[in-house]
């Protein structure tokens, strides 16, 4: 008997023809489930029908989750970060672009691996530690999820810029500023920890009419998702910091707020490797400020974006 673990699973993504095999850890989450209509049977004159009847005709959309870790700059980041760009850009109609996502379990004989078509990030969270290794956490969306097996599967093998042992980005040089650029008098001290998330707010278009569902038989006919619209983004985040009575931007921000001003993030490796994050909000940004009072006073900078910026003019990795 052989069964399937997620430990021995590789995740990929498709885009435009092109495969990606990605570097995630193994908090990986996939399903799609079937909408199932109740329907009333008990009558007058079957009074004791207490049981109501089913009715299954489409889909919900397919949901998905994983993290991916950032790689140094040379480490071919091409590769590792399209999922990145897919989260942040638009395609040409002001939408998000589709891809395909496979989780392959390559093991096993045949191969064996799940699809998700047309898939869209709906959220990506960054995780940027102090001394730790940087991760995004992605979570998204598809139309249709499958069982496949070999032969003749479509996964290829990794490209030639697919590096298997990359240089993963650790925030060892860790550099914040807020309520200004990024001069050094407006650099904060103390910090503990930072994280930022980009929210796509999708909204999948009904496609379930009545010709459609009269053709509906079994699993094979049923109704998926097809078209979505991106109605709305947000992205927002934390920064924490120690209070230090000897740090001016420390203690003299404790419970403020400031609209229309900078809040600039960079961290990596430093040295030769420089930066392989960095969100610039130049005077694009609002934040609350909140203290904490424990054992050790800390506070956090609760920051969003304002207006409508170009994603690819706020994140560089």
């Amino acid at each position: 008997m052989s069964f399937e673990f997620l430990r021995e699973g590789r995740v990929w993504l498709e885009y435009d023809s092109t495969f990606y095999l990605l570097h995630t850890d193994k908090d990986i989450s996939f399903s799609q489930t079937f909408r199932q209509e109740d329907t009333t049977v008990r009558s007058l004159h079957n009074n004791s029908d207490f049981f109501e009847d089913s009715s299954i005709v489409d889909a919900n959309p397919a949901d998905f989750s994983f993290s991916i870790y950032l790689i140094a700059n040379d480490s071919t980041p091409l590769h590792q970060h399209k999922p990145l760009d897919l989260l942040t850009e638009y395609s040409t109609d002001n939408n998000l672009n589709t891809f395909n996502l496979y989780f392959v379990y390559s093991d096993y004989s045949p191969e064996t691996y799940y699809k998700i078509e047309n898939c869209v990030f709906t959220a990506g969270s960054f995780n940027i530690p102090r001394n730790g290794i940087m991760t995004v956490g992605l979570s998204g969306q598809g139309t249709k999820l499958t069982r496949n097996t070999g032969p003749g599967s479509p996964i290829p093998a990794p490209s030639a810029d697919y590096t298997s042992s990359p240089n993963f980005a650790i925030s060892k040089q860790f550099d914040i500023w807020a309520t200004g650029t990024s001069v050094a008098q407006y650099k904060l001290d103390n910090i503990i920890g930072a994280s930022l998330e980009l929210q796509n707010n999708v909204n999948w278009t009904s496609n379930n009419t009545l010709q459609k569902s009269l053709l509906v038989t079994d699993a094979d006919t049923t109704i998926y998702p097809e078209n979505f619209t991106l109605d709305g983004r947000s992205l927002a985040g934390s920064i924490v910091q120690y209070i230090s009575e000897s740090q001016t931007l420390s203690n003299d921000n404790v419970q403020t707020w400031a609209e229309n001003t900078s809040v600039i993030i960079k961290a990596g490796l430093g040295n030769s490797y420089g930066y392989q994050l960095e969100v610039d909000l130049d005077n694009r940004a609002s934040f609350t400020n909140r203290a904490t009072f424990g054992d050790v006073f800390t506070q956090s900078y609760d920051f969003r974006c304002m207006g409508n910026p170009a994603m690819n003019s706020i994140f560089t990795y």
